[in-house]
């Protein structure tokens, strides 16, 4: 992490991220000393109760996307492990779908019975994101965040993005689509205009990002299988019935094909 760290602040981004000063141990558990980071959270400007984004708001996002696109991969970003793994997620001689692929294999294996409980066509659903993503066209990989929503993104008065920070739950080398799949589908997750804020940051990011809507949705639905169960096996947390709705959205099903 701390070279993955350092490896994102080479770059020239026009905001700060996080960059580990120290490493010491105190009884059995590391503790980093980081360098300290400014700004207000993003997710300030977004209610629980909001209908939608504001504009300066969105093109924030927008900025910080862009911005990471440009950060070339590297050795410790190939390294890094993802969720609760203790391995690199990215295979040496795959590319990033392939190795995506072998994650979300991993994660069935160990709670497909737990998914299959709450989407009865699961098996059928996940046999489709299999072939969508075996099938997506490759583009220059860069470093992936996996977690960019607005309590990560630090702004100043003028909602500019003056620091991004929390890598590490997905953070990886490979497709830069896959954070903006995710960044529309978790700026609101929870509220009750969560799917329309989705739907229209998704398309809205791919219009301004040159990306296909259908690819985000697909890595959308790899990422509900990825994450579902990483904070509880059984599916007792409110993350996991997120991922079950994005698994029998209606857009990411005619993405599926389905």
């Amino acid at each position: 992490m701390q070279k993955f760290y350092a490896d994102v602040a080479h770059t020239d981004l026009g905001f700060a991220t996080p960059v580990i000063l120290s490493v010491e141990e105190a009884d059995g558990i590391a503790i980093t000393y980081e360098r300290e980071l400014y700004g207000q959270p993003l997710q300030n400007r977004l209610t629980f109760e909001s209908v939608e984004l504001d504009p300066s708001s969105v093109n924030c996002v927008i900025d910080v996307l862009k911005a990471l696109a440009t950060v070339p991969v590297t050795e410790a970003m190939l390294q890094m492990p993802v969720l609760d793994e203790d391995r690199p997620f990215r295979d040496e001689t795959a590319d990033f779908q392939t190795s995506l692929i072998a994650l979300l294999d991993r994660r069935v294996q160990r709670f497909g019975d737990v998914l299959r409980s709450q989407v009865p066509d699961f098996d059928c659903r996940y046999a489709r994101i299999i072939e969508k993503l075996a099938g997506i066209d490759r583009v220059p990989p860069s470093v992936i965040h996996g977690d960019l929503f607005g309590e990560n993104i630090l702004v100043d008065e003028m909602v500019r993005p003056i620091s991004v920070l929390d890598f590490g739950f997905l953070s990886t080398a490979g497709d830069p689509r896959l954070d903006a799949s995710i960044t529309a589908g978790i700026m609101n997750m929870y509220g009750p205009h969560a799917e329309a804020i989705a739907t229209a940051l998704t398309d809205h990011f791919a219009m301004e990002l040159g990306h296909s809507s259908e690819v985000l949705l697909i890595y959308r639905a790899a990422y509900a299988v990825a994450t579902s169960n990483v904070f509880s096996a059984d599916g007792s947390d409110g993350h996991f019935p997120w991922c079950v709705a994005q698994l029998t959205q209606k857009r990411i099903t005619a993405a599926l094909g389905l």
